[in-house]
């Protein structure tokens, strides 16, 4: 269901028309806009020179930061990452330089940066064995729960040592950055990399305006169980450390105030209000589901070097394409999407020949076992099927696996499908679904996965299915491949107005404001939030024993004058 103005999302949220720009310049008019992640806008090189060169990533967040607070210079705080960022980094602090400019020729350039620089044993820790996997397969319901995880010694030395510790440097950046900034900040931590960090900064800084927001799914409190309460309680303590706490969908932050309820003791949960009361303080939980830059998109889809690949992916094509584009990990549920199309092919003879699957495969994290496991798996079951179908005399292969990184082919490539597959175990939203719904020349039909976030605003005009459903996403692909054209066109248009409608900075104007109508509303002399204090009925600076631990409102069911 698309967004509208005032509307219920289903799930007893409410949306909003997105914030504007004027809101934007509201909100950060003398403050500073501090933005903390694992991963930062940009990693350096050392050139032979002696100078450093940065390069800008294309994440979904540094996109609408770019394009929304550019000219506000926003302080950005990451992990050095490379061996570059290191020496940047060793070269700032023998220097005195506080934040580091990410322009060149001596130009500030859009972001100031500051990094984190743990030392390799401890990054190993938080990121390889705390990080990922163990919180991203449980946020991904993705463990075999009777073999792992095994929380071992050695977990809890990579808890203490490594998670907690780089939160905690996480933090000491943060808060120095603030001190340099002269203002009280705005801080818009990122994902789940750093679910400590908001805690230790409110220990220090009672003050501060926190906001974190988080990309994966959240899920329910009985799969929090396979961490020790120590852990799970911590995540959730430190989260309510912020004054907001936002995620993908309305279903995840629901988990998240089911999980507050039933692992913090003395939270009270004010779920009409969708806030969490504790320890004095009113963390309200929201929902921003993410979307693209649809103009960088479209730019990048039609780039030279976009085109460059658009010469030789029509080999890959044939009468009908069917297409997926996914790193290589186990929630993108690739092996079940190869089955399911085993399925289509065994049940629909008069296809084989007519009909290719071409799978763009990036590979991730390959320093984990898991995710080495899981490629290897994909790359037998592709090899399997080929096997199985391929037709000698015609050259006829029914899957084509085109693997590694590669932005602007992915892009190309989304033009051309007649079919997209996004059959995820649980996304928290999928932003390949909303990229091949803009960019798509074909009419193509979406088969979409009810465990992706991007169901929510999609999936009116996709073809929905269960991801472990392989009979149910052949006949899926069936009913694709043998739609009516009109039928194909409407449902296509209508996938990409939703996306056109939506795109990532109303995502992060609408985070803006809300910052503005909660965390600064908290605060009466503050200019900025004057007329915002009361705006959830009151709940800004506190609630009822009437609206604490309400029930959940049924879905369409009007829970507060505003919200």
């Amino acid at each position: 269901m698309t967004a509208s103005s005032g509307a219920q999302d289903g799930g007893g949220f409410m949306t909003r028309p997105p914030g504007s720009d004027e809101d934007v310049n509201r909100a950060l008019a003398g403050r500073t806009l501090i933005v903390a992640s694992n991963r930062g806008p940009f990693t350096f090189t050392y050139e032979d020179d002696g100078t450093f060169q940065a390069r800008k990533g294309s994440g979904g967040v540094v996109t609408a930061v770019s394009a929304i607070a550019r000219e506000h210079q926003p302080v950005w705080i990451a992990a050095a990452m490379t061996e570059g960022d290191r020496a940047r980094a060793e070269v700032a602090q023998r220097t005195g330089e506080i934040l580091i400019g990410s322009g060149t020729g001596g130009q500030q350039g859009e972001f100031r940066l500051r990094f984190v620089v743990p030392d390799p044993s401890q990054y190993h820790q938080y990121y390889n064995v705390i990080s990922n996997p163990l919180l991203w397969f449980l946020q991904h319901y993705l463990w075999d729960t009777p073999r792992a995880p095994d929380i071992t010694a050695e977990t809890w030395a990579a808890w203490h040592d490594g998670y907690v510790a780089v939160n905690r440097l996480f933090a000491d950046e943060i808060l120095a950055a603030c001190e340099h900034c002269g203002d009280e900040p705005i801080i818009m931590l990122q994902d789940y990399q750093l679910y400590l960090c908001g805690g230790f900064i409110r220990e220090r800084n009672p003050s501060a305006v926190l906001q974190h927001f988080i990309h994966i799914p959240w899920p329910d409190p009985d799969y929090w169980r396979l961490l020790p309460l120590t852990m799970r309680r911590a995540i959730c303590e430190s989260m309510l450390g912020n004054d907001i706490v936002g995620f993908q969908t309305p279903a995840h932050a629901r988990s998240f105030m089911y999980t507050c309820e039933a692992y913090v003791p003395d939270a009270s949960i004010d779920y009409a209000g969708h806030a969490v009361l504790w320890n004095g303080r009113r963390t309200q939980v929201r929902a921003y589901p993410i979307s693209v830059d649809t103009e960088a998109v479209r730019r990048v889809a039609y780039s030279p070097e976009a085109r460059a690949h658009e010469r030789y992916l029509p080999s890959y094509a044939n009468e009908f394409t069917v297409l997926r584009v996914d790193r290589a990990e186990p929630s993108k549920n690739i092996v079940r999407g190869f089955l399911a199309f085993d399925r289509f092919l065994e049940a629909h003879e008069e296809f084989q020949g007519r009909v290719t699957f071409m799978a763009i495969t990036v590979p991730s994290r390959m320093d984990v076992v898991e995710y080495r496991q899981y490629l290897a798996d994909v790359s037998a079951e592709v090899f399997r099927i080929n096997a199985k179908y391929a037709n000698v005399e015609t050259g006829w292969q029914p899957i084509h696996v085109i693997m590694g990184e590669n932005y602007a082919r992915a892009l190309a490539a989304m033009k051309w499908y007649d079919v997209l597959l996004v059959n995820s175990i649980i996304d928290g939203m999928n932003l390949v679904a909303k990229e091949g719904a803009l960019l798509n020349e074909r009419n193509g039909v979406l088969i979409l996965s009810e465990g992706a976030g991007a169901t929510d605003q999609l999936g009116d005009d996709a073809l929905t299915i269960a991801p472990a459903d392989v009979e149910g996403t052949a006949n899926a692909l069936y009913e694709a491949l043998t739609m009516p054209l009109a039928e194909r066109r409407r449902r296509s248009e209508n996938l990409r107005r939703a996306v056109e409608a939506d795109d990532v900075t109303a995502w992060f104007r609408e985070q803006l404001v809300d910052i503005v109508r909660y965390a600064l509303g908290r605060h009466p002399s503050d200019p900025l939030a004057a007329g915002n204090a009361s705006t959830d009925g009151g709940a800004a600076n506190g609630t009822s024993a009437e609206t604490a631990g309400a029930p959940l409102a049924a879905p369409g069911t009007p829970d507060g004058p505003d919200d």
